[in-house]
């Protein structure tokens, strides 16, 4: 099964050809590049959810799968970051096509890059330790989250319009469950009173 850096060079190809596919067979129009833009928003969150979902999925119910995941979690998440670089470079070519070269800043796309480029550098040993332990760890929970909501409300907006997003949008929400059932039956436990026998 692929692993490590090979599942980032297989994502920056396979993306990439997606985009560039696209491109030829429809041609560089404004339907084209919006068909490039749910593509590219499709597989960063498959990548994404994939990445958010390993280990506590691991913990739930441990298999090949989930452990492959966990093993390969920080490179799936720089695979996301890869497929959303070519997402960002389809909404500028979208916004260049619908606007010209003034389009309008949206600050929540803004943000999210932000986001994401933090995380990116931080996902290599140097910079990770630079900032320390807590602060990444804040970072990359924020992002994450930030994200999670993110693909949560744009498929749920949609979910109703095209049966595609409605099953994203039951796996995205499908995926926080499976991250809070650990948590609560965690404090499930801890909070259940000792047996008198004990």
């Amino acid at each position: 099964m692929v692993k490590g850096w090979k599942i980032v060079i297989a994502t920056m190809i396979v993306v990439g050809a997606i985009v560039l596919g696209i491109g030829y067979v429809e041609g560089l129009t404004e339907a084209s590049i919006r068909l490039a833009v749910r593509a590219t928003a499709r597989i960063s969150c498959l990548l994404f959810l994939a990445a958010f979902v390993a280990a506590p999925l691991h913990r739930l119910w441990a298999t090949d799968v989930s452990r492959w995941l966990v093993q390969n979690r920080r490179f799936l998440g720089l695979s996301m970051a890869v497929s959303h670089a070519y997402h960002g470079v389809t909404i500028v070519g979208l916004h260049l096509v619908t606007q010209g070269l003034h389009p309008q800043i949206n600050p929540l796309a803004v943000l999210g890059y932000g986001f994401l480029l933090a995380m990116t550098i931080t996902s290599f040993a140097s910079p990770a330790q630079a900032i320390g332990r807590r602060a990444w760890r804040v970072l990359h929970i924020a992002g994450m989250h930030y994200f999670w909501l993110t693909f949560a409300l744009e498929f749920a907006l949609r979910a109703f319009e095209n049966g595609i997003y409605f099953g994203l949008t039951l796996l995205v929400f499908g995926v926080m469950l499976i991250r809070l059932w650990p948590q609560r039956h965690k404090q499930s436990k801890s909070l259940r009173p000792e047996s008198v026998t004990e």
